[in-house]
């Protein structure tokens, strides 16, 4: 949990890559959920409710329903987000903090879409390069699983080479190359991997 000074110090700073300021929870619930998930995909950070634009605390009420309301969103999170949310109170005021942790399990989605944090603002991921160079960043990509359909076994592999690594590995030269793949699970739909 954060403390008031904390918050002060914060707000004093304004919204950045870490931070976001809500006056109030929004009509559309799902916006706090979206701002969650890029500050999941990023290093992680605090939604602070019942602060405004302009850096300053007004303090904002949060019934039982809107509380429900923000941890209902929150749980469309996929994969599964642990978020602390909780009040402070801040020199009389009520803030209320959504203490989102850096994700382990990145990429975060929130109904279907990957958001990340970029400077002060949530964006959502458009394009296929961002998205496929946000899984490389996340390590989601694994190039030497993926098929590598232009190969072809039969006249790509040199049988010398072939033969100097069975006899390196120990392996008989009898074996067919194609069998010597299927071994070693470099063959998926008889492409090699």
């Amino acid at each position: 949990m954060i403390t008031a000074q904390q918050i002060k110090d914060l707000v004093k700073e304004g919204e950045g890559y870490n931070v976001d300021f809500k006056v109030c929870v929004p009509k559309k619930v799902r916006e706090l959920a979206e701002e969650v998930t890029g500050f999941a995909n990023a290093s992680g950070g605090y939604v602070l409710i019942g602060v405004g634009d302009n850096n300053e605390i007004v303090g904002c009420d949060i019934d039982n329903a809107k509380r429900s309301a923000i941890q209902d969103t929150i749980g469309e999170i996929s994969p599964a987000l642990k978020c602390g949310l909780y009040s402070v109170d801040v020199d009389g005021d009520a803030v209320w903090v959504i203490d989102v942790p850096s994700g382990k399990d990145k990429p975060y989605i929130c109904g279907g879409v990957i958001y990340v944090r970029e400077g002060a603002n949530c964006q959502k991921l458009r394009t296929v390069e961002e998205i496929r160079a946000f899984f490389s960043e996340c390590n989601k990509i694994f190039w030497d699983s993926i098929p590598c359909r232009w190969f072809d076994i039969d006249s790509d592999i040199d049988p010398r080479n072939f033969r100097d690594f069975a006899e390196k590995a120990h392996i008989s030269r009898d074996l067919p190359i194609r069998q010597l793949f299927d071994n070693l699970e470099l063959l998926t739909d008889q492409r090699v991997v």
